[in-house]
């Protein structure tokens, strides 16, 4: 144990006395380090960040919460971890993209040669690296946006988040229009059955069928009082029997419209009803959205944050001196005890 602090002992001397010795090199190396990377870090180009904060919207249906009485939905509610998932996907959506790429000119502004082979790989790495989207701990996106102008970035990440509403606006329109299509499509077809129906209805009216329970009861309960009564004729008889054939003939018929018709005009009016919300759906332009921080031109340069640079580099070149010097001596006892031995 004592030979063993012993040893430590002698290391911790023997390694203070050779960066004593050294220490000229060493301070040397470590000041021409720490001089390039102040050198360097001021010709890095500052890059300033924007950032928006917002929150998803209820994905409550607007025709269901306005027109209805459902109270499933609230259109004023914040969106969960799925709307907050979904509101994520549209933000890096080929629409936003394309759409902030032609606006900014950023395969221009970027400085990426549009000859190139490889031009839309090298601007869409060159977007991602600049502008990125994640979910914060709180279900709120986050948008942020740097640049080496402070006002293109915090444009940038504004027209982003107006963006999310044209690009979602675009998306439901189109199942909203084709929902509305088929509903249209069903109500009109419907509408032309009970129509048709109607049309039979009225048919069987003018022959004399107006409505078969009231008028089987009162011609029959009329013709048994005028006959009990004898206060009707032979002729007035073979007329309300004739009127009974006739219902005979036609009741069935006439209580299967009718029957058909009532129910199906319930079911019409629940197509209306949703024709009416299909439209409601595919009119409406509701934001998706609440944006609770809106991006501003930055007064501070996020990159490079050149006193870490420097210390970084600084540290790293000491480490580096010591290793260096450390080496260069191993080399030169190692050839002088090379040297020795072949002498001798």
């Amino acid at each position: 144990m004592q030979e063993n602090s012993n040893n430590f002992k002698e290391s911790s001397f023997y390694l203070i006395y050779f960066l004593y010795k050294k220490r000229i090199q060493i301070i040397a190396i470590t000041g021409i380090g720490a001089l390039i990377s102040i050198i360097v870090s001021l010709l890095i180009t500052p890059e300033y960040k924007s950032q928006v904060i917002m929150y998803p919207t209820s994905s409550a249906s607007v025709s269901k919460s306005l027109l209805t009485n459902d109270a499933r939905g609230n259109l004023m509610a914040f969106g969960e971890e799925e709307e907050t998932e979904q509101l994520l996907q549209i933000l890096e959506s080929e629409l936003i993209v394309n759409r902030i790429v032609d606006k900014y000119d950023l395969m221009k502004h970027y400085g990426i040669d549009s000859t190139s082979k490889f031009k839309n790989t090298a601007l869409y790495q060159k977007y991602n690296g600049n502008i990125s989207f994640s979910k914060t701990p709180f279900q709120s996106i986050k948008i942020e946006v740097t640049d080496i102008d402070p006002v293109f970035a915090a444009n940038i990440a504004n027209d982003i988040a107006d963006l999310a509403d044209t690009a979602m606006n675009v998306i439901k329109k189109k199942r909203a229009w084709d929902a509305l299509l088929i509903v249209e499509y069903e109500y009109k077809k419907l509408e032309k059955q009970i129509n048709e129906m109607s049309d039979s209805l009225s048919e069987l009216n003018k022959m004399g069928v107006l409505s078969y329970s009231s008028q089987v009861e009162a011609y029959t309960t009329g013709m048994a009082d005028g006959i009990a009564r004898g206060t009707i004729s032979q002729a007035g008889i073979a007329n309300l029997e004739s009127k009974l054939k006739a219902l005979q003939k036609y009741g069935h018929t006439y209580n299967e419209l009718t029957n058909y018709i009532e129910l199906e005009q319930k079911r019409l009016s629940e197509l209306k009803a949703k024709w009416v919300e299909a439209g409601v759906e595919y009119g409406q332009k509701m934001s998706y959205k609440f944006v609770v921080n809106k991006a501003r031109p930055s007064e501070k340069k996020a990159y490079p944050v050149r006193w870490l640079i420097v210390s970084l580099s600084t540290i790293a070149t000491f480490i580096f001196a010591i290793a260096f010097v450390a080496f260069i001596d191993f080399y030169k006892n190692f050839i002088i005890s090379i040297k020795s031995k072949v002498n001798k």
